[in-house]
């Protein structure tokens, strides 16, 4: 039988070195980071399209910050932040 994703999580965290745990804690924060843009874009009713012309992003860009697959400056996060009525927190 298949290992499922979360077991292998769980596996892999144990044998875990300092630096695959850092690795593993910045991906964990750039993926969080994508669902709170992706689900302010959803709660406002838009596309990714339509955000893209609103902010001159382009739509793979949004998709790539969204999945975390991103290396997005501050100033795109601030250019999505406003076009949705929301503030951006750096912390």
């Amino acid at each position: 039988m298949a290992m499922k994703f979360n077991d292998y999580m769980e596996t892999s965290r144990a044998v875990d070195s300092p630096e695959d745990a850092a690795l593993r804690k910045v991906f964990h924060e750039d993926i969080a980071l994508g669902v709170q843009y992706q689900q302010a874009r959803m709660q406002r009713g838009l596309t990714q399209r339509q955000l893209s012309e609103m902010t001159g992003i382009p739509q793979a860009d949004i998709s790539r910050i969204e999945h975390g697959a991103a290396n997005p400056t501050e100033a795109t996060l601030q250019r999505l932040a406003n076009a949705m009525d929301r503030r951006l927190a750096l912390i």
